[in-house]
C-alpha cells in the first residue's frame, strides 16, 4: 500500500495524509491527470524532470506543461511555485540560494526563478541546441550547462558566463556529459568516442585524460562519482562496469553484470551515513526500466525498484541518501523512502517455529510420502534436505552479479570450477522431486508432460520465450473460432457496459478487449454475467494475451471450468466450501496462526478469498505471477489452495504482529516482501504432507480440457438463484434505465433552465457591460470634449499670444511708421508755421504800408478838402450874379482840380484799397463838384436835401455793416476756438500714440499765430473803423464838426470790404490747412479723430 497524490486543480496541500510505505519503500505516487466533465481521467500530464535541493529534503518536479512543483518531504507539503508554459529539458535545485532553481527551456536558454518569492531572477543565453544537463558545483557558486555541441561555465552570483568549451569537429565527436567532480571541483567531460577529459574549473585548463582500452570499446553513456571525488564508475551499452581511480588515473576494476542487463542508462551513488564519501552502493537504471542497487565491493545485487510494465525513465537520489524519485514512462512520479527499504533489507530473520507431532501423525506422514512417491525413479527428500535446497536456491537467486577481475591465476579458475560444480549438484537435487500423478495429462504429439514437469521443477519456471506455447499445450485449448465468433457476435453484455467506471484503465484498447472477452464469457454462461469479481480474475490473462483474444477467452474459460469448478455452488456468496478446505489445511499445518485469526475475527473471507478472487495478481508482480501460474497449470486444480495456505504460513511472523482488522485486509490486498519460490516450495511440501481426509483432491475433479467445436456447458451453480438474480437485475436495470431517462430529462430540463438562466444572466451581464461601456464611452467623450476644449483654449491662448506678438510687432512697426509720419508732420507743420508766419509778416507789412499810404492820402485829401473848402468859401462870398461870370481861368482851374481829385481817389482806391466810406466821401465830393459845374444853376436847397437823405441811408448801411462785422467777428472767434479745440484734441491723440513733446508747443504756436492773426485783423478793422476828423465843406456852420466827423468816417470805411474779403480768404486757407492736417492725423488714429472730420468742424 502506498499513498497517491493527484495534482489536478491543486496548487498546494499535503503530500500524504498518512505516511505509509509500500513495497520497496514506495512513499507516494504523484499523478497529474486531466479530467472531463464526468470526472473521468482523459490523459496524464507527464512529469519530465526532477531535482533535489542541497539538503535532500525538498524535491523540485516539472511536468510537460511547465508546471513547477516543490515537494517538502520533511514538512509533508507541496506547492506550485511557477508556470513556464512549456516543457523543460533539465533542472537544477542545489544552488547556494536554497530558494532559487534553474530550468533549461526548449528555446535553448536557461532561466533562474525564485521558489519562495515566485519571481523571475535571471536569463542565461548562448546555447544553439537544447540544454540536456545542468551541473552545479559543491559550493553552489558555479554551474555548467551542457548541450550536444557546447558547454558554458556560469557564475551564479552575477549570472555571468565565465568560460566556454566548444567542439571543433561536431560530426565525429558529440559531448555527452560535463559535470563537476566533488571536492576537487574538476570538470569531467565525456564524449561519444569514449574519451574522458578532466579540466580545471577555474580557468578550464586541461588536466589529464583517462585512457580507455582499445580492444573492446565500452560505449560509455552513464557516469557516477563518489562524494570524495576518488572513484569514477562508467557504464554504457555493455554488460560491464569499469571503475576508475581519479587519483591515480587508472582503471582498477571491471564488474560483469547479469545477462539480463545489456545497457545502463543512468547511474548514481547512494550516500550512506559514516561512509566518509567513499560510497559502495550504486544505483543503475537498466534498459528494461528497472532501477537496481548493487554493492561494488562485494558485487552483490541488493534490491531493485520498478517493473517492466511501467518502466522508469529517469531517477534521482537525494544528497543524504534518504529519498529516491523516479519518473515513469506513464508520466507518474514515484518517491521512495530508501531508509525504510534498508530497514526491511537489514531486518533480522524471523524465529523458526517447530511443532511436535505424535507418532501417529508421523506414521501417516511417512505413509503419505511413500504413497506419493510411487512411480518415481528417485527417493523423496527429507525436510532438512528440502530446507537445504531452499537455502541454496535463495543463495543462487540473490547472487546474480559475477566478478570478472583482470586476474587469471590458477586459484581463481579453480574456485570458479568448484562454484559451477556446486550449482550443478544443487540443480540435480531439485530435479529429484516427485511428480504428482493426479496432475498428469496427455499432451499433443511431440510433448511429454513428465519432461515439462521436470523442467519446471528444475528451473522453477518455464522459458519466457515458450511460455505461451507451453500453456496452450498444458491447457489443451481447442481454439474454437466459430464458437467464439458466435459469442462475440452477440455483442456486449449489459453487465459490463460500465466497466470503465468500476475499473478505470488507462489503455482504451485493453478496456475494449476486456469488455469483449467478459461479454463472451457472460453469453457462454449466465453465471459469469452476475459474478462481480470476474474482471479482477480475468484482468491478468487479458493483459497477457492482449493480442490474441481467442486464446485469452479459452484460457479464462479453462481456468473457470477447472480451477473454479466449485466456486459458484453458494453463489452469490463466496465459495464457502473452498474456503473451508483452506481453513482445514491451515488448521492442520499451522493451528497457532488460525487461532490467532479466530482471536481477532479474521475469517477465511479476509485471508483467503482476496487471494483467490484476484488469482494472486495483487500480491505478486508480473514475473512472479507468471512463474506461479506455471506451477498452477502444471499441477492438480487443488494446488491453488495449497498456495493460499503456504502464503499465510510464510507470512505468519508478520501476521502475528497485526491486531487491527483493517491491517489484515490491507495485508492481503497488497504486495509483501516474500519470494514466490519460497511460497511454491512450501506449497509443494504442504501438498505432500497433507493427510488424505483433508486433501482437496478428494473433492475437486482433475483437469478436463474444453471440448472442440463447441464449448461445454457450465452449470455448476444454483440456477434458480442466478435466474432470480438475473430477473431482479433486469428489473433493477429497467428501473435504473427509467430512472436514468427521468434523470436525463430532469438534467436536460435543469440544463435548459440553467442555460436559460445563464443566457439571461449573460444578457443582463451584456446589458450591464453595454451600460458600463456606454458610461465609459460617455466619460471618454466628456474627457475628450474636455481635452478638446482645453486644446482649443490652449490654441486660442496660443493664437492670442501669436496675435499679441503680431500686434506687438505691428505696434512696433506702426510706432516706427507713426514716428516717421510724426517727424514728417512735424516738418510739414514747421513749414506751415514758417509760411503762416511769413504770410502774417507780409500781411502786416502790407497793412502797415497801406495804413501809412492811407494816412498820407488822408493828409492829401484833407489838404485838397481844405483847398476845396476855401474855394467853396470863396464862391459863397461872391454874389450870385457873379456866379455866371466866372472866367475861364477859374473854370479851368476847377476842371483841373476835379480831374486831379478823381485821379487821386482812383489811385488810392486801386492801390491801397481804401475803405468804402472814404471812397464814398470822395465820390460825393467829386459828384458835388460835377453838379456844381453842370447844375450850378439848381437850387442849393434841393442839393442839401438829397445830401441829408444820402446821409441817412449811409448811416443805415453803416449800422447794418457794423452788425455784419460784429456777427463776422463772432463767427471768426467761434471758428478760432473750434480750431484751437481741434488742435488740442489732435495734440491729445498724438500724445496718446507717440507722446511727442514738441506737438504741444506746435499747437500752441499755431494757436498763438491764429490768435495773433485774429487780433491783428480785429485791430486793423478797429483802426479802420475809427472816424477821421475830416470836415465837410458843404455843411452849414452849425453842423460843421458833426458833418466833418461823419464824412471822415465815411471816407475811412471805403476799402473795408476788400480787406475783409482778404482776411476771410486767409482764414479759410488756414482752416483748410488745419482740416487737412487733422484729416491726415485721423488716418493714424481714426477712433480719436472722428469729430474732426464732421462738416461743422470743417465749416
Amino acid at each position: 500500500m502506498h499513498n497517491t497524490l493527484e495534482l489536478h486543480g491543486k496548487e498546494s496541500g499535503q503530500i500524504w495524509h498518512r505516511k505509509v510505505t509500500g513495497k520497496n519503500g514506495l512513499l507516494v505516487n504523484v499523478l497529474h491527470s486531466i479530467f472531463n466533465v464526468a470526472d473521468v481521467a482523459l490523459k496524464t500530464v507527464h512529469f519530465l524532470q526532477a531535482g533535489f535541493d542541497r539538503n535532500g529534503e525538498r524535491l523540485l518536479a516539472v511536468d510537460q506543461r511547465g508546471n513547477v512543483y516543490v515537494f517538502d518531504l520533511i514538512r509533508n507539503k507541496f506547492e506550485l511555485v511557477h508556470r513556464t508554459g512549456t516543457s523543460c529539458t533539465a533542472v537544477a535545485f542545489n544552488l547556494r540560494n536554497a530558494s532559487e532553481f534553474l530550468i533549461a527551456m526548449p528555446d535553448f536558454t536557461v532561466k533562474c526563478f525564485d521558489a519562495d518569492k515566485k519571481e523571475f531572477v535571471a536569463w542565461l543565453k548562448g546555447h544553439t541546441t537544447p540544454v540536456k544537463e545542468i551541473s552545479v558545483d559543491s559550493n553552489g557558486d558555479f554551474c555548467i550547462t551542457t548541450s550536444a555541441e557546447i558547454a558554458f561555465l556560469w557564475e551564479l552570483k552575477t549570472f555571468e558566463r565565465k568560460r566556454k568549451l566548444t567542439i571543433t569537429n561536431k560530426n565525429d565527436v558529440c559531448l555527452f556529459r560535463a559535470f563537476f567532480c566533488p571536492v576537487s571541483n574538476y570538470i569531467l567531460t565525456c564524449f561519444r568516442d569514449d574519451s574522458i577529459l578532466v579540466w580545471d574549473a577555474k580557468n578550464l585548463e586541461f588536466k589529464y585524460q583517462l585512457v580507455v582500452p582499445e580492444k573492446n570499446p565500452p560505449f560509455y553513456r552513464a557516469f557516477a562519482v563518489t562524494n570524495d571525488g576518488s572513484i569514477l564508475v562508467c557504464g554504457g551499452k555493455s554488460s560491464y562496469l569499469q571503475i576508475w581511480n581519479l587519483e591515480t588515473h587508472k582503471l582498477i576494476k571491471i564488474i560483469e553484470l547479469p545477462k539480463a542487463i545489456k545497457e545502463i542508462k543512468e547511474m548514481a551513488f547512494l550516500s550512506q551515513s559514516f561512509d566518509g564519501g567513499s560510497h559502495k552502493i550504486i544505483a543503475m537504471l537498466c534498459q528494461d526500466g528497472i532501477l537496481r542497487f548493487a554493492d561494488i565491493e562485494t558485487c552483490r545485487d541488493l534490491f531493485q525498484i520498478g517493473q517492466e510494465t511501467d518502466s522508469i525513465q529517469h531517477f534521482l537520489l537525494s544528497s543524504n541518501g534518504k529519498f529516491c524519485t523516479c519518473t515513469l514512462i506513464s508520466g507518474q512520479l514515484h518517491i521512495y523512502d530508501l531508509a525504510t527499504t534498508w530497514k526491511e533489507l537489514n531486518r533480522a530473520p524471523s524465529p523458526i517455529v517447530r511443532a511436535l507431532r505424535s507418532n501417529e501423525d508421523f506414521h501417516n506422514d511417512t505413509n503419505s510420502q511413500i504413497t506419493y512417491s510411487k512411480g518415481s525413479t528417485t527417493t523423496t527428500t527429507t525436510r532438512s534436505s528440502r530446507s537445504r535446497i531452499t537455502s541454496s536456491t535463495n543463495t543462487i537467486t540473490t547472487n546474480k552479479l559475477a566478478i570478472k577481475k583482470r586476474s587469471h591465476s590458477a586459484s581463481d579458475r579453480l574456485q570458479l570450477k568448484q562454484h559451477y560444480a556446486t550449482r550443478i549438484s544443487e540443480k540435480t537435487s531439485i530435479s529429484s522431486s516427485t511428480l504428482d500423478q493426479s496432475a498428469f495429462r496427455n499432451l499433443p504429439e511431440g510433448l511429454n508432460f513428465k519432461k515439462l514437469y521436470k523442467i519446471l521443477r528444475y528451473y522453477g519456471e518455464y522459458p519466457r520465450k515458450y511460455r505461451a506455447f507451453v500453456w496452450r499445450c498444458l491447457l489443451r485449448l481447442p481454439e474454437n473460432h466459430a464458437a467464439y465468433a458466435a459469442l462475440v457476435e452477440k455483442g456486449g453484455h449489459l453487465t459490463f457496459a460500465k466497466l470503465q467506471q468500476q475499473y478505470p484503465l488507462k489503455s482504451r484498447k485493453l478496456l475494449r478487449i476486456m469488455q469483449r472477452v467478459l461479454s463472451a464469457l457472460a453469453h457462454w454462461s449466465s453465471i459469469f454475467g452476475e459474478t462481480d469479481y470476474l474482471p479482477l480474475l480475468s484482468f491478468p490473462f487479458v493483459k497477457l494475451f492482449e493480442n490474441n483474444q481467442l486464446i485469452c477467452f479459452e484460457v479464462i474459460s479453462t481456468v473457470l471450468f477447472n480451477w473454479c469448478q466449485l466456486w459458484f455452488m453458494y453463489f452469490p456468496n463466496p465459495p464457502v466450501n473452498i474456503l473451508g478446505m483452506i481453513e482445514n489445511l491451515l488448521t492442520h499445518h499451522d493451528h497457532t496462526l488460525l487461532a490467532y485469526f479466530i482471536r481477532y475475527k479474521v475469517t477465511s473471507q479476509i485471508y483467503a478469498w482476496p487471494l483467490l478472487e484476484t488469482f494472486f495478481s495483487e500480491i505478486f508482480n508480473r514475473d512472479e505471477w507468471l512463474c506461479l501460474f506455471d506451477h498452477i497449470f502444471s499441477n492438480h486444480p487443488s494446488f491453488i489452495l495449497y498456495i493460499v495456505t503456504s502464503y499465510c504460513i510464510n507470512n505468519r511472523s508478520a501476521l502475528l504482529r497485526v491486531t487491527e482488522l483493517d491491517d489484515f485486509k490491507y495485508f492481503f490486498h497488497h504486495r509483501n516482501p516474500i519470494s514466490v519460490q519460497t511460497i511454491l516450495t512450501e506449497a509443494y511440501r504442504l501438498s505432500e504432507v497433507t493427510p488424505v481426509d483433508i486433501d482437496p483432491k478428494r473433492m475437486i475433479e482433475s483437469f478436463q480440457p474444453l471440448t472442440r467445436g463447441q464449448y461445454p456447458v457450465f452449470n455448476k451453480y444454483p440456477k434458480f438463484i442466478v435466474d432470480y438474480q438475473i430477473q431482479e437485475k433486469e428489473k433493477l436495470r429497467e428501473e435504473e434505465m427509467n430512472y436514468i431517462r427521468q434523470r436525463e430529462l430532469n438534467v436536460e430540463m435543469y440544463r435548459e433552465r440553467q442555460q436559460r438562466r445563464h443566457e439571461e444572466e449573460s444578457w443582463l451581464r451584456q446589458q450591464q457591460l453595454l451600460i458600463e461601456a456606454e458610461e465609459k464611452r460617455r466619460k471618454l467623450l466628456l474627457e475628450e470634449d474636455t481635452r478638446v476644449k482645453e486644446q482649443k483654449n490652449k490654441l486660442q491662448m496660443l493664437n492670442q499670444e501669436i496675435k499679441v506678438r503680431e500686434m506687438q510687432l505691428l505696434d512696433v512697426a506702426r510706432r516706427k511708421m507713426l514716428h516717421q509720419q510724426h517727424l514728417l508732420k512735424e516738418a510739414e507743420l514747421h513749414r506751415l508755421d514758417d509760411e503762416i508766419r511769413k504770410k502774417a509778416d507780409e500781411r502786416k507789412d502790407t497793412l502797415e504800408s497801406g495804413i501809412k499810404s492811407a494816412e498820407l492820402k488822408t493828409l492829401e485829401l484833407e489838404t485838397q478838402t481844405k483847398i476845396l473848402e476855401n474855394q467853396m468859401l470863396r464862391l459863397q462870398t461872391t454874389k450870385p450874379s457873379n456866379n455866371a461870370a466866372f472866367n475861364l481861368d477859374d473854370l479851368s482851374d476847377d476842371q483841373s482840380l476835379k480831374a486831379t481829385t478823381k485821379k487821386i481817389v482812383a489811385d488810392a482806391k486801386h492801390t491801397h484799397h481804401f475803405p468804402n466810406e472814404i471812397s464814398m466821401d470822395n465820390e460825393n465830393i467829386a459828384l458835388r463838384f460835377e453838379m456844381k459845374d453842370e447844375d450850378a444853376k439848381d437850387d442849393m436847397t434841393e442839393v442839401w436835401k438829397q445830401l441829408r437823405e444820402a446821409k441817412a441811408k449811409e448811416l443805415e448801411v453803416k449800422k447794418q455793416l457794423n452788425d455784419m462785422y460784429q456777427q463776422k467777428n463772432a463767427l471768426n472767434s467761434q471758428d478760432t476756438n473750434q480750431l484751437i479745440q481741434t488742435m488740442t484734441n489732435n495734440k491729445v491723440v498724438i500724445n496718446e500714440t507717440e507722446k511727442p513733446i514738441s506737438s504741444k508747443t506746435k499747437v500752441s504756436t499755431v494757436t498763438d499765430d491764429v490768435n495773433t492773426e485774429s487780433y491783428h485783423t480785429s485791430e486793423v478793422i478797429r483802426t479802420m473803423n475809427q472816424p477821421t476828423h475830416v470836415r465837410c465843406i458843404n455843411t452849414p456852420n452849425g453842423s460843421t464838426a458833426g458833418d466833418t466827423s461823419t464824412s471822415s468816417a465815411l471816407n475811412l470805411d471805403r476799402g473795408r470790404g476788400e480787406l475783409d474779403n482778404d482776411i476771410r480768404k486767409l482764414l479759410s486757407n488756414i482752416r483748410e490747412r488745419r482740416a487737412q492736417l487733422v484729416h491726415e492725423n485721423s488716418q493714424v488714429a481714426p477712433l480719436s479723430l472722428t469729430s474732426i472730420n464732421t462738416p461743422a468742424a470743417i465749416s
